[in-house]
């Protein structure tokens, strides 16, 4: 039983990893005190979540660390388009859309980089599949069955490392009975969208089959003003088809491949002003006027967002006489082309692409078994990607002189090797030790990088002469086109269990992130960031389960940090020096009768420079600045959200009528704390109305942002060679429409 619990603890941060275990899981969730799968919940007892990836469940109250998880009810309730959706429903969670790609923070911990080719400092997976491009964040969701978002570092219990956390997105898998389900939404600003997926077996309970695909679009929230067309509006495509093999009871093999493409003018970029006093560069000293309404732009070119990924996936589980086998292959490729506008105005000229091609193969394994008192799991973990990342921009013509043209690329390869591994010593029932391990080692080879500036003494900086003419280079600095980094990153920890409902825990563990290139800008490598992650915390139930309380506090000393800045020419990756962050984390449900629930959180994150000094690169002739005290980009000091749900039977069938309230402070987008290039405090109201009826169908009524704010989700800096001013992207303004399931 013990080694069963040992690996619910890990299937929150793998799904993977969750395989294991199908047949005895549910004895395990009965001697636990939780549902069984199948089984419904007990008035009073709506927080007790019942999670089951890969045909395997558990209880997330059970689990030692900060762990949130939205489940597939989440979606069904308005218009979850992507992650950016549902950051207000976890605590220190922010995700900022930037130039096409999605850059994620928890806890303060992100990295917040327009430069193609970065990497996240919070891992991302689907189905325990590795997304190493941030663009991955904006992709569609669709037959979801939970989203896990686990904060802190990440890494003894599954494939890539972490420094600020992980989020893992698990979708429905293939039933043993035929199902399935259709989902129509209309909403304002035409938005349409159709999603459905049929499930069920092929040959018996031995072969097993499930189709999932979702098409959406919408008109814009805002128009170009200068040729009259959307912008910030929706079009996507996806599909996802799964086929599970189950030859015995003892092994099972998941084959999925999925397909996501968008095709629309999202991620417009809206002019704000200038961080200093706008420069003989900027476009409104020289008369170009900016849009009265925010959500619109003056372009003289219209904005180009285009995705498209795909991969697959084999996913096998063998159990053997003295442990399980788990095994995870999966291959995936893409591209993103973002075009838009670096001055917000019909100014001539001023625009910038930023395209990635990548393709990614990894492959992972696990082995988990028991030998009393002890549990363990341990895992191999190979990764390899093959990027190609460049820029290319035009400068305005008054701008000639300086420059005109410009390109920022090469081919970054990483090839990243791991080994690691969780112990639980059971000293007692109710008290557990914990010690895990992991030893990361990457390699990256960066090839054919070029700067090239166009203009009156204009060059193509190289990073090495190329061995023949298929590479020019006016300058060829001879840097390092080779970079390998390693770290051993542990982790301890400690739990006691006063009973089902009650437990505390505590935990001291270290991420590693490793450095890199800063693709085209032919500078020297950056270095690898680490945190030191310190967390204690209660998870408990009071007054018969109808109160459930998750409490967290942590601390954490982080060391190098990566950020991104944009000279005048290039976007580079710098290496902070010092950052502490402290932070407490409450989530909360209540359970009032049968009929009224509430719920909700409060997060405090202190994230601020302790040692970091800095030029502005925003701001010509910048003195050097004392960063210290600054808030980390993308890291509001206090968030908070409590939502009320009242459930009344009603015509054969049942009404459900939802608010709620999200509020966060400041959040600044980059470490120099500027209140220009920021999102003061907002607030942001929800109403559902939903009704189930007989016969598995549903009516759903929505309005989000209800009193229609309009709030920066992201934030920009532009060289000042062309005005040093910031661009920003926002949140959706009042959406609201109306969704019919039917489930079968």
């Amino acid at each position: 039983m013990r080694k069963k619990l040992f690996l619910a603890s890990a299937a929150a941060c793998l799904p993977s990893a969750a395989i294991a275990q199908t047949q005895t899981q549910t004895q395990v969730q009965a001697d636990r005190g939780a549902p069984t799968p199948g089984q419904g919940q007990e008035a009073g007892d709506s927080a007790d979540i019942v999670v089951t990836a890969q045909r395997r469940s558990e209880r997330l109250q059970d689990i030692p660390m900060a762990v949130t998880a939205l489940s597939g009810e989440t979606f069904e309730r308005g218009p979850i388009v992507n992650l950016i959706d549902v950051q207000s429903s976890v605590p220190n969670l922010n995700i900022s859309p930037r130039v096409g790609s999605g850059v994620v923070a928890i806890r303060g911990i992100g990295f917040a980089v327009v430069t193609a080719g970065a990497e996240g400092s919070v891992a991302l997976h689907a189905d325990g599949v590795y997304q190493s491009r941030p663009f991955a964040a904006l992709s569609g969701l669709f037959d979801v069955s939970r989203i896990e978002v686990a904060r802190g570092p990440q890494g003894t219990l599954y494939g890539r490392n972490a420094t600020g956390g992980a989020i893992n997105i698990i979708s429905n898998q293939p039933t043993a009975q035929p199902s399935g389900y259709v989902e129509l939404s209309y909403g304002n600003y035409n938005d349409l969208s159709l999603e459905g997926a049929v499930s069920g077996p092929l040959a018996g309970d031995k072969l097993l089959a499930r189709i999932a695909a979702k098409v959406e679009e919408r008109d814009g929230f805002g128009r170009n003003l200068t040729s009259g067309k959307d912008i910030d509006d929706l079009k996507t495509r996806a599909v996802r088809g799964m086929l599970e093999f189950r030859p015995s009871a003892g092994a099972s093999f998941l084959l999925q491949g999925d397909y996501f493409k968008r095709d629309d003018a999202a991620g417009a970029t809206h002019y704000i002003g200038c961080l200093a006093v706008c420069n003989a560069f900027n476009a409104t000293t020289r008369g170009y006027t900016i849009p009265a309404d925010r959500r619109d732009v003056f372009s003289d070119l219209d904005q180009v967002n285009r995705a498209e990924d795909y991969g697959v996936a084999l996913i096998s589980r063998v159990e053997l006489p003295f442990a399980d086998l788990s095994s995870l292959t999966a291959y995936r490729s893409g591209s993103l082309i973002n075009v838009f506008d670096t001055d917000g105005t019909a100014q001539p000229g001023a625009n910038i692409s930023r395209e990635e091609n990548f393709r990614t193969f990894s492959q992972e394994f696990q082995l988990s078994g028991t030998s009393e008192p002890l549990d363990w799991l341990v895992g191999l973990y190979y990764f390899h990607e093959r990027n190609y990342a460049r820029a290319n921009g035009r400068f305005p013509p008054y701008v000639a002189p300086v420059a005109s043209v410009y390109f920022q690329g090469g081919i970054q390869k990483t090839n990243a090797y791991a080994a690691f591994g969780e112990l639980n010593f059971h000293v007692t029932p109710a008290l557990t030790l914990i010690a895990g391990g992991r030893y990361s080692k990457e390699r990256k080879h960066i090839i054919d990088e070029r700067l090239y500036l166009n203009g009156p003494g204009g060059a193509i900086t190289a990073r090495q002469a190329a061995p023949s003419a298929t590479v020019r280079c006016t300058v060829c600095l001879g840097l390092p086109d080779r970079v390998s980094f390693d770290a051993f990153t542990p982790k301890f920890g400690a739990r006691y269990e006063f009973s089902s409902d009650r437990q505390v825990y505590v935990t001291a563990q270290k991420g590693f992130k490793s450095g890199g290139f800063a693709i085209g800008a032919v500078t020297p490598s950056f270095e690898p960031e680490t945190l030191w992650s310190y967390e204690a915390g209660i998870k408990a139930r009071w007054f018969d389960r109808a109160l459930t309380t998750n409490l967290a506090v942590y601390h954490y000393d982080y060391k190098d940090l990566q950020l991104g800045q944009v000279l005048t020419t290039s976007s580079i990756v710098t290496n902070a020096a010092r950052a502490k962050v402290d932070g407490a984390e409450l989530e909360w449900n209540l359970a009032l009768g049968d009929h009224l629930k509430l719920d909700g959180f409060g997060a405090y994150n202190h994230a601020r420079f302790t040692s970091y000094q800095s030029r502005n690169p925003g701001i010509t002739s910048s003195p050097i600045f004392d960063l210290s005290g600054n808030l980390l980009p993308n890291a509001p000091k206090w968030t908070g959200k409590i939502g009320a749900e009242y459930t009344e039977p009603a015509f054969a069938g049942s009404l459900t009528v939802r608010g709620e309230f999200f509020a966060s402070s400041r959040v600044f987008f980059s470490e120099f704390n500027n209140a220009i290039n920021s999102q003061k405090p907002y607030e942001f109201v929800n109403a559902y109305i939903r009704y189930d009826g007989p016969n598995d169908w549903s009516l759903n009524l929505y309005m989000n942002n209800f009193f229609n704010k309009t709030v920066a989700a992201g934030g920009a800096l532009v060289s000042p060679l062309t005005g040093g001013f910031v661009l920003q992207q926002y949140l959706p303004p009042r959406v609201y429409g109306i969704r019919i399931i039917k489930k079968f």
